[in-house]
């Protein structure tokens, strides 16, 4: 039987998977629907971003659960600020070399980039349904 923090933790770790798993599912949907009725130009821009912005968040995600790990040392946080402001740095620099040498659609590429935020928001938003709707398995009271 696992402990109340136990069960949460795990809980965490399906809600991230599931914000994922709804990128993917939004990327694609881009591409092929942005594809379709704005043109390939627009489909690799947001395919492009989409990519950029989930591998940010799975880097971070990796750092996060490296942090989490290391909860007993003396200080877990001391290389998350320099590695998070580093691979913001990289991002930049990756965009920059993209729009220098790839001709890109404006909007297809913020689309695509804010993919993982739009995944956040609807993983949180569903899940908060569930638990105030009373069928959620956390629901407390009563």
């Amino acid at each position: 039987m696992t402990t109340e923090p136990e069960q949460r933790q795990e809980d965490d770790y399906v809600l991230l998977h599931r914000v994922e798993q709804c990128s993917l599912l939004v990327i694609l949907l881009l591409v092929l629907g942005g594809g379709y009725l704005s043109g390939s130009q627009f489909a690799r821009s947001a395919l492009l971003g989409g990519g950029l912005s989930l591998g940010s968040f799975l880097l971070l995600k990796r750092t996060m659960m490296q942090l989490v790990s290391r909860m007993g040392s003396q200080n877990p946080a001391a290389g998350f600020a320099v590695k998070f402001y580093l691979r913001l740095l990289v991002l930049a620099i990756l965009l920059a070399v993209l729009g220098m040498s790839v001709q890109l659609h404006l909007l297809g590429l913020l689309a695509g980039l804010s993919t993982v935020m739009v995944s956040v928001i609807s993983v949180v938003l569903a899940k908060g349904l569930t638990d105030f709707s009373g069928k959620g398995k956390h629901v407390r009271g009563a």
